[in-house]
């Protein structure tokens, strides 16, 4: 064993020295690491709870609250009646299914808001697209014999694009539907995978 002698300093760099920096330096890697994988764990967990929460719910008779038509970008009209809505949530998207009657000046209205108009809306057309997995908890139909136009307004990203069909069998009270979606990029080590790589 080595011995240092008076006034020269202890001999640095000892085996035992360099295993202990090696573990920390090890532990400054692992550690971020399983932070990230726990940190999306949790964030998956929540989407899927989310999403959970809101197909328990079902459709729901009543006008959308003020804070999810401002998230969805939903301008109902005042004048609107028998209103029902459904939101469903996911890992890739949310969307506000929302159903309404009202007048010609509140479905003038409704398209105004959203930086459109009736003028857009194009005959024979039922814009909005049900996704199978739905069809039996929203409910809505677009058979043929009816009176539809319809139009799809896109955004950029962060804001919701919006499907729209009216039924304007009685042009004076037609009835809106409306899809809001937001659509959420998924990047890196946690987005879905789908037969050929990551989901965009």
């Amino acid at each position: 064993m080595a011995v240092s002698r008076p006034g020269e300093p202890a001999m640095t760099g000892a085996p035992g020295s360099a295993r202990v920096r090696r573990g920390v330096a090890a532990l400054l890697i692992v550690i971020p690491a399983v932070y990230l994988v726990i940190s999306g764990l949790q964030s998956h967990s929540a989407a899927t709870d989310k999403e959970l929460r809101a197909q328990m719910a079902g459709v729901v008779h009543a006008t959308p609250s003020a804070v999810q038509c401002g998230v969805y970008e939903v301008p109902i009209p005042r004048d609107a009646r028998d209103v029902e809505f459904y939101e469903a949530n996911s890992w890739q998207t949310d969307s506000l299914y929302v159903r309404f009657t009202t007048g010609r000046a509140g479905l003038a209205a409704f398209l105004a808001g959203l930086g459109s108009g009736t003028a857009r809306l194009h005959q024979g057309t039922t814009a909005v697209r049900v996704p199978a997995g739905l069809e039996g908890r929203v409910g809505w139909r677009f058979p043929s014999g009816h009176r539809w136009a319809g139009t799809t307004l896109t955004a950029p990203d962060s804001h919701p694009a919006h499907e729209i069909t009216v039924n304007l069998d009685d042009p004076r009270n037609p009835v809106v539907f409306v899809v809001a979606t937001i659509r959420f990029p998924h990047h890196g080590l946690f987005a879905p995978v789908g037969p050929t790589g990551p989901i965009r």
